[in-house]
Formats: C-alpha cells, sequence, structure tokens
C-alpha cells in the first residue's frame, strides 16, 4: 500500500508541474503541496507508518520538481507537453456493397472548375459546338437577341449613374481607347501582314486579316469580359459605343486606304439604332431595375450569382458563334487552320498583354482593364459585311 500511494504521489507531482510550468510557473509550489497533500490524507493500512512527508521526503520531491523544471526548460514550449495530434483524415463516401470512394479528387476538380469558370467554360463551348453544332446553329437567333440583352440588362442592373456619367466624360480614357482599337492596331499589323505575303498562307487570309484589324471594337464580349475582371464597366460600355459609332466612318476609310479596296457599311443611323436597341436600351431597364431598394439589396446579397448568370449568357453567345462557324465551314485549308490556331491566340495575348501594361501606366487597375479589353478586341458584326 505504501509502495503505490508512493508511485500515485509521483505521478500527480509530475503531471501537475508539467501543466502548470506551460500555464503560469508561479503556482508550481502550491500545486505540488496540494497533491503531497491530497495522498497524504488517504487512510493508511493497518499499521502503516503516517503517509504525511518527512522532511527528506520532501527535499526528494523538491529535488524531482527542480530537475524536471530545467528538463521543461531546456525543452521547446511547443514540445513541453505532448498531445497526440489527430492525423488528417480523407473523406471516403461509402457504397452500399461497403466499399468506400474516395472524393478528394472529385473536390478539387469542383474546386478548380468553380474558380476558373469562365475558361473551362468557353473550352467546353467551343468542343461542344464542334462536336455537334446543330443545336447552336439552331438556337443561334434566340441567344443572340436575348442572351447579348441580358448581359447587359445586368450591367445596367450593377451600375451608378454617377459612374456612367463619369466614364462618359472620360476624354483621356477614351480617346487613347480609340486610339489604340482604330489606328495603333492597324498600322501594327499593316508591316506584319506584308511579311506574312511572303509565306506560303492563302491571300484571302491575309487581306481578312488585314480587315479585321480594322474593325472597332465589340459591343457585348468586352463590357461582359471586363465585368468578369472586376473592371470598370461603365468604361467599356461607352467605348463599346463609341468605336461602333466611329467605325461607320473610320473603318471604311482604313480599309480603302490600307487595301485600295471600297467598302460599304450600312448608315450611321442603322448602326445607331442598332446599337440603341442592343445596348442603350437593356441599360436603361438596368438602371430603372435598380432603383428598387429589395432589387439592390438582393443584388448585394447575390453578387456571384449575377456574376455567374453573366458568364453563362456570355458562354451561350460563344457556344452558337462556333457552333455557325464550324456548321458552316471554315473554307481553309488545314495547314492554314492550324497557322490560325496557334497565331492568333498569340497575337490576341501578345496585344492585351501590350494594351493592359500601357494601360496601367496610365489609369487605374479597374480602368486599365476596360482600356486592354476595349483596345484589343474586334467586332463580328462589322467583319462579315467588309470581308464578303
Amino acid at each position: 500500500a505504501l509502495g503505490r500511494a508512493s508511485a500515485y504521489e509521483s505521478i500527480v507531482c509530475h503531471r501537475r508541474v508539467s501543466v502548470c510550468v506551460l500555464h503560469h510557473t508561479t503556482v508550481i509550489s502550491a500545486q505540488t503541496s496540494c497533491a503531497l497533500q491530497s495522498v497524504a490524507n488517504q487512510p493508511s493500512v493497518q499499521t502503516a507508518p503516517s503517509c504525511t512527508p518527512s522532511s527528506e521526503s520532501a527535499d526528494v520531491t523538491s529535488m524531482h520538481g527542480t530537475a524536471l523544471l530545467a528538463l521543461l526548460a531546456a525543452v521547446p514550449q511547443s514540445c513541453a507537453l505532448s498531445l497526440a495530434r489527430p492525423r488528417a483524415t480523407v473523406k471516403r463516401t461509402v457504397l452500399r456493397g461497403g466499399g468506400a470512394v474516395d472524393t478528394a479528387p472529385v473536390k478539387r476538380i469542383t474546386a478548380f472548375v468553380d474558380r476558373n469558370f469562365f475558361v473551362c467554360g468557353m473550352v467546353a463551348s467551343v468542343a461542344v459546338a464542334g462536336l455537334s453544332p446543330g443545336p447552336g446553329q439552331a438556337c443561334e437567333k434566340f441567344v443572340g437577341k436575348y442572351a447579348v440583352a441580358t448581359i447587359f440588362v445586368l450591367s445596367g442592373l450593377g451600375l451608378k449613374l454617377s459612374e456612367l456619367k463619369k466614364a462618359a466624360t472620360n476624354t483621356k480614357l477614351n480617346g487613347l481607347t480609340q486610339g489604340a482599337n482604330l489606328i495603333a492596331f492597324p498600322a501594327l499589323m499593316l508591316p506584319v501582314i506584308s511579311v506574312l505575303r511572303k509565306t506560303s498562307l492563302d491571300g484571302r487570309l491575309l487581306d481578312g486579316l488585314l480587315v479585321t484589324s480594322c474593325l472597332p471594337t465589340t459591343v457585348n464580349m468586352c463590357v461582359a469580359l471586363t465585368q468578369a475582371s472586376d473592371g470598370d464597366v461603365a468604361a467599356a460600355l461607352t467605348n463599346a459605343v463609341i468605336g461602333n459609332l466611329l467605325g461607320v466612318v473610320v473603318t471604311p476609310a482604313l480599309v480603302f486606304a490600307l487595301m485600295q479596296k471600297s467598302v460599304q457599311l450600312p448608315p450611321a443611323s442603322i448602326v445607331a439604332k442598332s446599337l440603341g436597341a442592343k445596348v442603350a436600351l437593356p441599360v436603361f431597364v438596368g438602371q430603372l431595375l435598380r432603383r428598387s431598394q429589395w432589387i439592390r439589396s438582393m443584388l448585394e446579397k447575390r453578387k456571384t450569382l449575377a456574376k455567374r448568370a453573366q458568364e453563362l449568357a456570355l458562354l451561350s453567345v460563344v457556344w452558337c458563334a462556333f457552333s455557325a462557324a464550324f456548321g458552316k465551314g471554315l473554307g481553309v485549308s488545314g495547314s492554314d487552320l492550324v497557322a490560325l490556331l496557334v497565331g492568333l491566340p498569340l497575337l490576341h495575348v501578345m496585344i492585351l498583354r501590350l494594351c493592359l501594361k500601357i494601360g496601367r501606366t496610365q489609369f487605374d487597375n479597374r480602368e486599365a482593364t476596360a482600356f486592354a479589353f476595349c483596345a484589343s478586341h474586334k467586332t463580328l458584326a462589322f467583319g462579315l459585311p467588309l470581308i464578303r
């Protein structure tokens, strides 16, 4: 009985000292004396001597405590009290038959797609259009009418009227954007096309590239990409309208100067009417909806959902455009197609990065994003009639 009591006394003393060192070293002696007293007050067995510690046993206990304190002081605090840490567990889904499926890779893939939703959606849209262009061709008119309207309604819903006024009066941003898109872009492409004419590429393909460089910026793509990149949507909207109005006059003049060919575009009144129905009216509807406090509060709570809806609308436009291209045929040889698939993306990335670097030296990040997308994009609506 005395042996067990002595062992218990040693264990309690060491545990109390260890815990006290980690939390507050000033209570060590008190905790040690309490442990000794609790053991001493235990009933003795028959004629066993008293368990009250003598001076000799107190000295031994003090020596044990001092040695333990020195040991704990020498060990890093993170290792002073060794606690068993739970191992990282892998979540598994248990099947009916008793087997288990590791769900970690699925969750990683889902998280990657969620972070890069638009890029993954672009790849999927082009792949689906290439495999089966029929459904996209059938939906082209519907998507072109309502999906584009959805993009601009959501853009107007998320914009303040003061932002639109500020973008419309930002002459520096608007002037540099249109100058880069309608003047610097054709000037950069002219020597490149001249060099490529010495290769085996089809001359009609190179004429198409030169005409493309003279086109104004896109109407919907630059706005949607600017919003997806947290750029200045008001500036993108303003430059989309200005660029397409200027394109009625500037683009035919550029084509005639570079190719010595006269082209005819729709009158400015028809272009203005089309822009009003496609851009101005949906933005105006979005501004009216924004006047509702309930709609504004819902938009603040569902920003991610609104952004995802705009991305889906834009992806539907991409899907229909590529479906129409694959369905009607590209009209180029295999070698020319490979050159296009390799050269055009590289050229676009280079121009986009150049515009982004220039924009960051002149504007803030949001305005630089709008400048980069508006200055580097070219509209398909103007391009097809000119090329044909």
